[in-house]
Parts: structure tokens; C-alpha cells; sequence
């Protein structure tokens, strides 16, 4: 599983990996090893997957992986699952990522970054509310299947996530970009892929297959009508830009529930991937395990 991937027109960020670094990880996991997305797929259709079948997939609708990791894959010979949102393809502007782009271009480290967004949280009228809720904040706990996350990175999600009302990350992030120089149209410009973009990797043999419309964090938490649209929109999008009814999907943030899965169904969806390798009970077609990219190159660095 893939997100961000750095070169000399996108920048380096947390977790990002260059060009060189995909063909190393390519290599280590083993070309031979790798099944071309539409095989893998259709053997997940028959139940034929054997425990060592392995495939590529990239989350995001993010324009670095196309300018940096589709070339390595052209080289290759290699397709992959391609997970889009697709609210950016119809002019929204997707805040997670313009904020994540920000952290990164205005900030030294992500340290700096999270002392930066605490002073500001301090200074808000979510500052109470923030406070109660990091008393029952477990740092060794929360987000454990993300091993590759740092105590401040988790500490950050959960204020993000679960500490603050909806909408109130929004405030802050703005707050805080409002007081800089940030320049968020000419940033949103790169961010994201295009339908053009899709159609030609549709057309080189890789699955485009759905990530939500809006790319919610927490997608279960949305009652059942609201994720229908998440879905449905993200469906109609692909439908009407690829001639064909996407069949495949991945959950965004690893967030899902019975109801999505329900969801999932009714618009014809087979194959679904989860963000973990974490064990799930009676799994369904729709609940594949990934493993990030970022617990490969952990491995990797670690001593013999």
C-alpha cells in the first residue's frame, strides 16, 4: 500500500518515498512475485488467491504517484489498484491533503507542526473540550496498528480525530494557514489526478476502484445515508470517466462498518481492502489486508 511519493516538483514529506526507493521495495518484495492488478483481481473473483499472491496499490488520487511511481511501474512492466477519491476531479478542494502539504512546505519538522497546532488548539474555543478528552488519551494504545507512527504523530490524530467536534480541525487548520503565506490554490493545482489521468491508466491495464468521494477519516461514524453518497458519488464519477462499473475498492483510513460493507455490495463491489495486516475474524472479499509501504522500509532499516 502506497501514498506519497517525493521528487524535484513534489516535495519530500512524511512518508514519502522516491522513485529509487519504489524500484528498492519492488525489488525486495520480488518483480516475480508481484501479479498484474487485473490477475490478482480475477483470481480474488474465483477464490483462487494463494497466501504468497501479491499486488501494488496506491490510495489517494494523488498526482505524485502518477508523475513518480507510474513511470517506475511503465518500466517494469507493472500495473497496480489505483484507490481514488473523487471530489478533486469535480473542483473541490480536499483538505486533509492541502493541509498535510502545508505542514510540510511551512514547517521544519512535524514536531514543529504539532507545537504549532496545541498552541493554537490552546487558543480556541475547542480548548476545554480538547483537554478533557486527552485524560483518557492511552499514547501505547491508540492507533497500534500503525506501528510506524511516533508518539507525537499519534497524539496529533487523536485530537484530530476524536477529541475535537466535527468540523473544528477545519477552523484551526485555516486559523493557522490564514497567518502564513501559504498559497492553497497554486498548492491544490498539483495535488490531485485528473480523469485523463485515470483513463490512460485504465487503458495500460490498471483498476481504478473507489476510496469515498470526499475521503471522510472516519467513514463508519457517518450514518448509513451519508456513507451511501460517499460511495455512490464516488461510483457514478468512475462509471461515467473509465465506461465501466468500478468493481474494487479500498476503505479509507481503514474505516468501515456492516453498514458500509452493505453498501459496498449494492453497488456491485467484490474485492475491498483494509489499511492493515492486522487479523480479521470471517473476513470478507471486501476486507483484503495490506501491508504499508512504511513497515517495509521499518523492516528493512532494522538490524540484523
Amino acid at each position: 500500500m502506497f501514498h506519497h511519493f517525493h521528487d524535484r516538483w513534489h516535495p519530500r514529506g512524511q512518508g514519502s518515498i522516491s522513485a529509487d526507493d519504489f524500484v528498492r521495495l519492488i525489488d525486495d518484495v520480488g518483480r516475480d512475485r508481484l501479479l498484474p492488478a487485473k490477475e490478482w483481481l480475477a483470481r480474488a473473483r474465483v477464490d483462487r488467491l494463494r497466501d504468497d499472491d501479491v499486488c501494488l496499490t496506491l490510495d489517494d488520487s494523488l498526482r505524485c504517484q502518477y508523475d513518480v511511481a507510474y513511470p517506475v511501474m511503465r518500466t517494469l512492466g507493472l500495473t497496480a489498484f489505483w484507490f481514488v477519491y473523487t471530489s478533486v476531479m469535480e473542483g473541490a478542494v480536499e483538505r486533509l491533503e492541502l493541509y498535510r502539504h502545508y505542514r510540510h512546505v511551512c514547517f521544519d519538522t512535524m514536531d514543529n507542526f504539532y507545537l504549532a497546532f496545541e498552541r493554537t488548539l490552546r487558543d480556541s474555543e475547542y480548548a476545554s473540550r480538547a483537554a478533557a478528552a486527552l485524560a483518557g488519551y492511552a499514547p501505547t494504545t491508540y492507533v497500534a496498528e500503525f506501528p510506524f507512527y511516533s508518539e507525537g504523530d499519534r497524539r496529533f490524530r487523536f485530537l484530530r480525530d476524536e477529541a475535537l467536534p466535527r468540523g473544528a480541525y477545519d477552523v484551526l487548520m485555516e486559523r493557522m494557514m490564514a497567518e502564513s503565506a501559504f498559497d492553497r490554490g497554486a498548492v491544490a493545482a498539483t495535488l490531485w489526478l485528473d480523469d485523463r489521468a485515470l483513463q490512460t491508466l485504465h487503458a495500460e491495464g490498471h483498476v481504478i476502484g473507489l476510496h469515498s468521494h470526499s475521503h471522510p477519516t472516519r467513514i463508519a461514524a457517518l450514518p448509513p445515508s451519508e456513507q451511501e453518497d460517499e460511495y455512490r458519488r464516488n461510483h457514478d464519477h468512475l462509471t461515467r470517466a473509465l465506461g465501466e462499473r468500478p468493481t474494487t475498492m479500498a476503505h479509507p483510513c481503514g474505516s468501515y462498518n456492516a453498514d458500509t460493507l452493505a453498501i459496498l455490495r449494492r453497488l456491485g463491489v467484490i474485492v475491498g481492502f483494509r489499511s492493515t495486516m492486522r487479523p480479521c475474524a470471517n473476513a470478507s472479499g471486501l476486507e483484503y489486508p495490506r501491508e504499508d509501504h512504511a513497515n517495509l522500509l521499518a523492516r528493512k532499516a532494522r538490524p540484523v
